[in-house]
């Protein structure tokens, strides 16, 4: 039976995500190594950080890791208010049913819900990107 998600991930709480020896320049992690408006992760409470490779993607032999708490400050834009990073517990998502660490770091409008069908403009991801990328470390170098 899968897991019920958790209402919110503890602050102090290591997510983990596969990459590839291109998502890195030395300790940096590249913004290509990024997936928004929704990227995903596994959370440590629920699994090992090698639990993130899979044999689909086996140049992403490499982890990055971000705390929970740690996510970037809201994205400015030009105009409306600006979008906000946010973490969903997200187990057993139809794309890996069993998966049950998976949790996704969202973009939201500030004072809106999370919508999964809308995505920002390019502008504002491209800012996104980098800006997360900023956050995660390498914990596991990729070769």
């Amino acid at each position: 039976m899968a897991r019920e998600p958790d209402e919110a991930i503890p602050a102090d709480e290591p997510l983990y995500r596969s990459i590839s020896i291109e998502d890195v320049n030395g300790d940096d992690v590249l913004p290509q190594a990024v997936d928004l408006p929704r990227c995903s992760f596994n959370r440590s409470a629920y699994s090992k950080p090698e639990a993130v490779f899979a044999e689909s993607r086996p140049s992403d032999n490499g982890i990055a890791e971000l705390l929970a708490g740690g996510l970037p400050p809201p994205v400015p834009r030009e105009t409306g208010v600006p979008y906000e990073f946010i973490v969903v517990d997200d187990p057993n998502p139809p794309e890996d049913l069993g998966n049950d660490a998976h949790c996704e770091v969202c973009m939201k409008r500030r004072g809106e819900l999370f919508n999964k069908k809308h995505e920002p403009n390019k502008g504002v991801l491209a800012k996104a990107k980098d800006a997360l990328a900023r956050k995660l470390r390498v914990h596991t170098y990729p070769k």
